[in-house]
């Protein structure tokens, strides 16, 4: 077998959530050349596999993966500054809040809202993801992939990613067939502070942040207070997705539970806070099973116990799923994916 595949890797080493079994086979690709070739080599042997970053999304089976597990270790970051914006463009395999704090420092407005997100940049288009009012779809410009079908680097712009609520055609239309390899970022160099968000609204009352390095240290308080450190515990961060409902579903829920939070998604849909249904009316909040638990701060942040075990997540989380579906009649989504 080719050198620089290791074999019987755990790939619990790989995920924030600290469990699952191990890869047939792993390599780490830094260049976009050697992408092609791993591919390459695995279709030759009819070998599945599959690219993954930071793992701070991915729940892995117990039974590992039979085939070629990809680490993506693309680096890098540049910039292109047209008049007040700036195009920053970083390899798929950037530790996303490197980028953040990188731009944020350079004064470029757009990221900060994201601080403290772990993961790859290559991860945030596939999940688009978001946070206190802020998704990635907002401010990518590009996304540069390689078709594994083709064998050919191409390009997609904004609208060609099908993004939707932490979802895109990466997740959806095209899984594991395009391989990011970079993403570039429309920044500003203009006081855009996007503050509107509950929690930093309650932080920024009356005051308009003058840096986006002061949104920054807002947000990193913040996600601090309300989850737990991924290098500590097994953690992939909300585990579910908030509810789209119908505005009829949204208002029976709101006319059973007042205080529920919801917001407009769309022109006829409506959010509701998954956090707050599993805290107040699941009572969940810190409920554990075995190793697994609810984080006592963030009732949609699932925590795993050194010892756990894929099967005790998903068995959780099935679980966690009946107790919303029996109070409210909603059916819950994962957020973080199933390898």
């Amino acid at each position: 077998m080719n050198s620089d595949w290791r074999e019987y890797e755990p790939l619990a080493l790989y995920t924030t959530l600290k469990v699952g079994g191990v890869a047939r086979y792993l390599t780490t690709v830094t260049t976009v050349s050697a992408v092609a070739q791993m591919v390459t080599r695995a279709q030759a042997l009819a070998l599945p596999f599959v690219t993954i970053g930071g793992g701070s999304n991915l729940l892995i089976s117990d039974n590992g993966y039979p085939g070629l597990v990809i680490v993506m270790a693309i680096a890098g970051m540049s910039e292109v500054v047209r008049g007040d914006q700036v195009l920053v463009t970083a390899g798929a395999g950037m530790v996303f809040d490197e980028l953040v704090a990188t731009t944020v420092r350079r004064g470029y407005w757009g990221l900060e809202n994201l601080s403290h997100i772990p993961g790859t940049v290559g991860a945030t288009p596939i999940q688009n993801v978001g946070a206190y009012g802020v998704e990635v779809a907002d401010l990518i410009e590009s996304v540069t992939v390689y078709d594994t079908e083709t064998g050919v680097e191409g390009v997609l712009q904004t609208d060609q990613c099908a993004f939707g609520y932490r979802t895109s055609r990466f997740k959806t239309v095209t899984p594991q067939r395009l391989i990011i390899t970079s993403v570039t970022f429309r920044l500003t160099k203009n006081d855009r502070p996007q503050v509107g968000y509950a929690d930093l609204a309650q932080r920024f009352a009356g005051i308009v942040p003058e840096s986006p390095t002061v949104v920054r240290d807002a947000v990193i308080a913040i996600r601090s207070a309300k989850f737990p450190d991924w290098h500590t515990v097994g953690t992939a961060g909300s585990f579910f997705k908030n509810p789209i409902v119908s505005r009829e579903v949204a208002h029976e829920l709101q006319r059973r539970y007042p205080e529920l939070p919801c917001y407009p998604h769309g022109t006829s849909q409506i959010k509701c806070s998954l956090g707050y249904i599993l805290d107040k009316i699941c009572g969940l909040r810190g409920f554990g099973d075995g190793r697994v638990r609810l984080y006592e701060a963030q009732a949609l942040v699932l925590v795993a116990e050194r010892g756990a075990t894929a099967t005790n997540i998903a068995d959780f989380a099935v679980f966690v799923a009946q107790q919303v579906y029996e109070k409210t009649g909603i059916v819950i989504e994962r957020e973080v994916q199933t390898l």
